[in-house]
């Protein structure tokens, strides 16, 4: 899923134009929203999201859920934490975040698709180009997001057009990756006549280049 930028500011600068909050309503929708916020931004996992948990946690033990000081503070820590968040995203740090956590996940499905390949098998070949397809997919889609402003979901032509237009792709790197849309389209559709272990390992080839020069 695409991450949409600036409906979150948006929504962030609705949340913040409210202020602390004495009750506990308004205090729960900050929370709920800071909540959502850094999970998108930063994943379910994250140190950040983990940390404003345990503030929430911490604030509630020390004052009784019913009292107006403890329902503020709770409203206090995530206002600071969205405002926090809001500047990050921003300031580029989030997408650069987001970035180098989805080249260690592409790099890890990468060298699954070589170590299939290395089987010397049509079989292995065949599965092995599913892989790298689609790894390759999905880098021109997140690189186009984060680096060219792509939103929604756009064909891939498209996406490869925008990253051109960015200059995010330069030279023969443009045709180069152009020229992956039919070994894409061949992969993912099963059509094995049209696809060949040297395709494969092209294609593999530009994802590391790629990986190495913007998501590491």
């Amino acid at each position: 899923m695409v991450f949409d930028s600036e409906t979150w500011i948006k929504r962030a600068d609705e949340v913040l134009s409210k202020g602390r909050s004495t009750n506990q309503t308004g205090a729960s929708e900050a929370i709920q929203f800071a909540t959502s916020f850094l999970t998108a931004l930063y994943g379910p996992q994250s140190t950040q999201l983990r940390a404003f948990s345990t503030g929430c946690d911490v604030i509630s033990k020390a004052k009784p859920q019913g009292m107006s000081n403890a329902a503020m503070d709770l409203s206090r820590h995530a206002l600071g934490v969205i405002t926090n968040a809001k500047a990050e995203l921003q300031a580029g740090l989030v997408g650069s975040l987001r970035l180098q956590v989805a080249g260690e996940v592409l790099s890890d499905l990468v060298a699954m698709g070589k170590e299939v390949s290395a089987q010397q098998t049509d079989a292995a070949k065949n599965v092995a180009a599913v892989i790298i397809a689609a790894a390759f997919e999905d880098l021109m889609r997140r690189m186009g997001t984060e680096l060219a402003g792509v939103a929604g979901r756009p064909s891939l032509q498209d996406v490869l057009n925008a990253l051109k237009d960015k200059l995010v792709l330069k030279g023969g790197e443009i045709g180069t990756a152009q020229s992956f849309l039919k070994f894409r389209n061949d992969s993912l559709h099963a059509d094995w006549a049209n696809v060949s272990r040297a395709q494969v390992d092209s294609c593999t080839a530009f994802i590391e280049a790629m990986l190495l020069r913007h998501l590491s």
